[in-house]
């Protein structure tokens, strides 16, 4: 019996090449976005522990006084960390500026660029540590103008002086903070309200034997 042997067609080789292609792709697309997922989750994870060590700070120093004799929370809330969304990008020496990175393109020490005066306070430390760290885009990633990092303490109370009013907050005021940080484009934001300090009104008590605020000579007219 006649026995033919035939090789493989130029059309079966296309089509194998076409498939182990494919299944290439495949696995190309899926490490490409394994390795976006990483990066993102390690972006979360960095922004979750800067967020948590500035609310800590904030409330840790919520009793300083600067040299003004400001408290820090008034100071806090009648400013913000933001960041620089211009500074977005590879960190480097633009112009004579530092940008968080050292002349070989690494990212610079945070306390480097934190000289406070000698007769500094805890605080001012701290509030140039925060300020440093915002404004440089440090240690998360900045892609472009959406990744936005901001702090900011709203000074809650009925009184006229408070940053917000409101009537159910009768006391001195109630200082609630807010820290945002955008990822991935704005794509991903974190984001933690805290109360960073409550102060109660003091009200003025008088005495035993004290004429009551408010009585004159006619106080008891009619007794």
């Amino acid at each position: 019996m006649n026995k033919r042997i035939f090789g493989l067609s130029i059309i079966e080789a296309l089509v194998a090449t076409v498939i182990v292609g494919i299944g290439f792709v495949a696995v190309l697309q899926m490490v490409s976005f394994s390795v976006r997922s990483i990066d993102t989750s390690g972006e979360r994870t960095k922004a979750n522990f800067i967020v948590n060590m500035i609310a800590e700070d904030i409330i840790g120093s919520k009793d300083s006084i600067n040299k003004t004799g400001v408290k820090y929370m008034d100071e806090l809330s009648n400013k913000s960390f933001v960041a620089e969304v211009d500074q977005c990008g590879p960190k480097k020496l633009a112009d004579g500026v530092n940008l968080g990175a050292t002349d070989d393109g690494k990212v610079s020490n945070l306390y480097d660029d934190v000289a406070p005066a000698a007769d500094d306070k805890a605080y001012a430390v701290k509030d140039a540590k925060w300020q440093s760290l915002f404004k440089g885009n440090r240690f998360v990633k900045c892609q472009n103008e959406n990744d936005i990092k901001t702090v900011r303490v709203y000074k809650i109370c009925k009184w006229d002086s408070c940053t917000l009013q409101n009537t159910n907050v009768t006391d001195e005021g109630m200082y609630i903070g807010r820290i945002q940080i955008n990822l991935n484009g704005g794509k991903k934001r974190k984001y933690l309200y805290f109360q960073a300090d409550y102060e109660l009104k003091e009200f003025k008590i008088n005495k035993e034997g004290d004429e009551p605020a408010g009585m004159g000579d006619g106080g008891n007219a009619g007794g």
